[in-house]
């Protein structure tokens, strides 16, 4: 039997960016709360323990946590991103979603200076 080798289908680089975030319905209720585990510049990888009031195609709003690149005031801002939830899977006790990113704005300059 031979072994046949899926190639990553992924069209961008991720990266890992550890941060809280928060994810919220087109209404401002929180759906979900978690960190963040990877970004790319069209998404962004959610893990946390339930509870999850989410559905794949959902609209959200993502709000991360993100340091501030300014010497003065706060150490962390939070950065609103607005998107729609691809896939929303299991691990284990915990929920992994992904979020696609619809702002054409969005970038990874946009979480720290350092990336």
């Amino acid at each position: 039997m031979s072994t046949v080798r899926v190639t990553d289908r992924r069209r961008h680089v991720r990266t890992q960016v550890v941060c809280p975030a928060i994810m919220r319905d087109k209404r401002g209720r929180i759906v979900f709360r978690g960190r963040s585990a990877d970004v790319s510049p069209c998404g962004v990888k959610v893990v946390g323990p339930p509870p999850a009031d989410v559905s794949e195609g959902m609209e959200v709003w993502l709000e991360l946590k993100v340091p501030n690149p300014r010497s003065t005031g706060r150490r962390r801002r939070r950065l609103k991103l607005a998107g729609y939830i691809r896939r929303v899977t299991d691990i284990g006790t915990w929920k992994s979603i992904i979020v696609i990113i619809t702002e054409n704005a969005f970038s990874l300059d946009l979480l720290a200076p350092s990336l």
